[in-house]
């Protein structure tokens, strides 16, 4: 069989794994390094991708674009995309609704699209896969987050078939984390509860999938921003600049270059104290002249950082209540991502679920691309058929797919149809009977995150039936349909006038 790659595409760093003569492995870049950074720098004399552009961040901060992920696909007015504008050193404008970087490369003032520079990422990691190929035939599965959207998934395959990959699917990184350990595909007949937490750069993210039979239903997830690898990064950052003041009575603060050098030290003494109990720390002209040297102890580290990891346990029982099982009930643990790290990390999970068996024999940063990759050579060694029919994962809702109506005193009150976590395919009927005198019916289809909050509403179509007849009745059919799409048809039964429309939604 040819080789098969898996490619995970990060916040802060991008993960390759190939699938060739039986074994799968993480494939490292021309440096050395298993993972590369997702950083693009435009300078005077070329693009610099990965390690390159990190480093020169310092001197290049407002040509140097890091954390891509988090807007391609996205909308210039989504809330996610002002927020990221608000904290971007690089200059941004809005062309069309969608998001412009401004850069100086090689002398000139130029325009980079979020796609263009996550094409450049995927083109640095097809040179890697180059080396361990067969030839040009890249054939490779894509992992992203269970919550992304239908927008953002087309996204990332575009710029990665762009690069040079053969897309074969897209998988949510929960599912290619259980690929990493073969659940469900050496044994079939296993079923047990599996908790995935991935600790990335920008946002934890944390699912739990009941296996059985070999299928994988995520019966519920949560992300949240405020634990990440880079929120460790920021309390250790902060507690250095402190002492650098106490010790020279200099703010680091003050400077962006200075800031930046000492947060690049930082995240090297953070992943030092992964695996050493003590990390030094020293820069060279810190802040106006003057070097610093500290040394930080991992005892000191996790003091620190209790907070950030309580938040994590606090995020389990969220999930936990939200997919209606009991923390008691979870069998597996599945702790990845670059941030999971730290070793009080997976001590405070494997603490908190004495019951479950925490499977951390993998790499966490290296654990979602191997699954990725043996997605990938499940189908390139699979038949046509079984390619385009051999789902292990049970497709369901995102977001709970509703009907805007207003209540006996006028407000804005939603009508569930699917509610979120519904499996794919699925098929409702609803019957509506017209008022005296009413001759036209107005349906607006919405999908939304929480039914008790209109606001969350983002409006999928809106279905108008005029001249319809007084005293009509309309009946509605909502298909959710296995590719997904949602197929509504509205037929009025005396005049049998009908209305339909597709549209596309989200799912995990």
């Amino acid at each position: 069989m040819m080789a098969a790659f898996g490619v995970h595409f990060g916040t802060t760093s991008a993960c390759l794994a190939v699938y060739k003569d039986g074994k799968t492995d993480v494939v490292a870049n021309d440096l050395g390094d298993r993972t590369t950074p997702c950083v693009v720098a435009y300078t005077e004399h070329d693009q610099a991708v990965g390690v390159a552009a990190k480093q020169g961040s310092i001197r290049n901060t407002q040509n140097t674009i890091g954390y891509v992920k988090c807007v391609l696909g996205r909308s210039w007015e989504d809330p996610v995309t002002q927020e990221y504008i608000k904290k971007s050193p690089v200059k941004i404008e809005n062309k069309d609704g969608n998001l412009l970087y401004v850069v100086d490369f090689r002398g000139e003032i130029i325009s980079a699209t979020p796609t263009d520079v996550a094409t450049a990422i995927y083109k640095q990691m097809k040179e890697t896969a180059s080396s361990h190929g067969d030839g040009d035939i890249h054939d490779s599965v894509l992992a992203v987050p269970s919550q992304f959207s239908a927008e953002q998934r087309k996204a990332f395959g575009e710029c990665a078939s762009r690069a040079g990959f053969s897309v074969l699917r897209t998988i949510n990184e929960s599912v290619a984390a259980l690929l990493a350990y073969d659940l469900g595909q050496i044994d079939n007949t296993l079923q047990c509860i599996v908790l995935i937490c991935r600790l990335g750069g920008d946002s934890t993210d944390i699912s739990v999938v009941r296996l059985q039979g070999g299928l994988y239903k995520i019966l519920g997830s949560t992300s949240c921003q405020e634990v990440a690898g880079s929120k460790f990064t920021n309390i250790l950052a902060d507690f250095l600049a402190k002492e650098f003041y106490k010790k020279y009575k200099l703010d680091v603060k003050e400077s962006r270059r200075s800031l930046n050098k000492l947060r690049m030290a930082t995240e090297v003494c953070k992943h030092t104290l992964s695996t050493l109990e003590n990390a030094q720390v020293s820069i060279d002209s810190l802040h106006e002249g003057v070097d610093f040297h500290s040394s930080v102890s991992r005892a000191r580290f996790e003091s620190l950082c209790g907070c950030l990891v309580q938040r994590c346990t606090a995020l389990i029982d969220e999930v936990c209540a939200k997919s209606c099982v009991n923390s008691s009930d979870i069998d597996k643990v599945i702790v990845c991502g670059g941030g999971a790290k730290p070793p009080i990390v997976q001590k405070a999970i494997s603490d908190y679920l004495k019951n479950a068996e925490i499977l951390n024999t993998i790499p966490p940063d290296e654990v979602i691309a191997i699954g990725a990759a043996k997605q990938a050579a499940i189908l390139t060694g699979a038949k046509e058929s079984e390619i385009l029919n051999g789902e292990n994962e049970i497709e369901c809702l995102s977001k709970t797919i509703c009907i805007k109506g207003l209540d006996i005193n006028k407000d804005c009150i939603l009508y569930p149809i699917f509610q979120e976590m519904t499996p794919f395919p699925a098929r409702r009927q609803e019957v509506m009977n017209l008022c005296p005198n009413q001759t036209c019916m107005e349906m607006d289809i919405c999908e939304c995150t929480d039914i008790d909050n209109p606001d969350t509403a983002k409006c999928l179509a809106k279905i108008v039936m005029r001249d319809l007849p007084e005293k009509g009745c309309v009946s509605t059919t909502f298909h959710l349909r296995r590719e997904g799409s949602l197929h509504i048809t509205c037929r009025e039964e005396t005049s049998q006038k009908v209305e339909q429309v597709t549209v596309d939604i989200c799912s995990y």
